[in-house]
């Protein structure tokens, strides 16, 4: 068991800290997020292994990159920030996987746990490259439910390219995955990745779409998923209130984590 293991404990303060060192330099999290990320990678190093944390370094790094990449060519989107993550976005792409990394550790189960991993993480993946390439599209993106056009950013927009980046991060994480871990053929984690994925990906858009919280900022009019901006609370015009982003963002990745789990027990019977 890794997490009994002193070296393991070792190993990932060792590579936790040369990452989240690069982190800094780049400014691809907040301190919040430095926090939130350090217990999420440290518990799916220790119980879940490398081959978890390999997937989860993958989804991180091909995730802030893009994010940078897409701050740089379209910085006037809307409901959008600076790419910097913080805390609550690291909780709500991560908690399930990490979950799942603990229960893997825990259980004689790896198999079906190591596919929940998978599930969620594909799930986050895929909407996070959904989200940075859809907003990267030269024209308007509709939204999901009534195919309206709408503004870059608004919650449950979706473009043609968006889908073409969920796609690429689900193609990703389905290549790595068989590559480093072989408890699951390849055909079992194609399946494993790509439906949890694009039904994870598509739910978030859904809710953000529906449910989700948006405000209006009293101060400069501009629409945002924030309850607050220019220092003062901003008004709610649609949605749910306390459903944010960062709500619809786990709730998709519980949805992705459960489906790969009920294919994980249908594979193994």
């Amino acid at each position: 068991m890794g997490y009994l293991d002193v070296f393991t404990h070792l190993e990932a303060l060792a590579i936790l800290l040369l990452i989240f060192l690069i982190s800094i330099v780049f400014k691809f999290v907040d301190f919040g997020g430095i926090i939130a990320s350090f217990i999420v990678g440290y518990l799916i190093y220790v119980f879940g292994g490398r081959e978890y944390f390999i997937a989860l370094i993958t989804f991180y790094l091909v995730s802030v990159i893009l994010t940078k990449i897409r701050v740089k060519k379209v910085r006037e989107v809307e409901n959008k920030e600076d790419g910097v993550r913080g805390w609550r976005n690291v909780v709500a792409n991560g908690f399930t996987a990490t979950v799942a990394a603990v229960a893997s550790g825990l259980s004689a189960d790896h198999r079906v746990f190591f596919a929940t991993y998978l599930g969620a993480l594909s799930s986050a993946f895929a909407d996070t490259l959904a989200t940075e390439v859809g907003l990267m599209y030269p024209g308007m993106p509709r939204l999901i439910t009534s195919m309206k056009k709408v503004k870059p950013g608004t919650p449950g927009a979706v473009t043609p390219l968006g889908y073409m980046g969920g796609l690429m991060g689900m193609t990703v994480l389905a290549l790595v995955a068989s590559i480093i871990d072989k408890r699951l053929s390849f055909y079992e984690v194609a399946a494993i990745v790509f439906l949890p994925g694009l039904v994870g990906m598509t739910i978030d858009s859904i809710l953000g779409a529906t449910i989700q919280a948006k405000y209006r900022c009293r101060i400069c009019g501009k629409n945002t998923e924030s309850s607050s901006h220019c220092g003062e609370k901003s008004e709610q015009i649609k949605g749910v209130r306390y459903i944010n982003t960062h709500t619809v963002n786990l709730i998709a990745t519980i949805i992705g984590g459960t489906i790969a789990y009920t294919l994980a027990n249908i594979f193994l019977q």
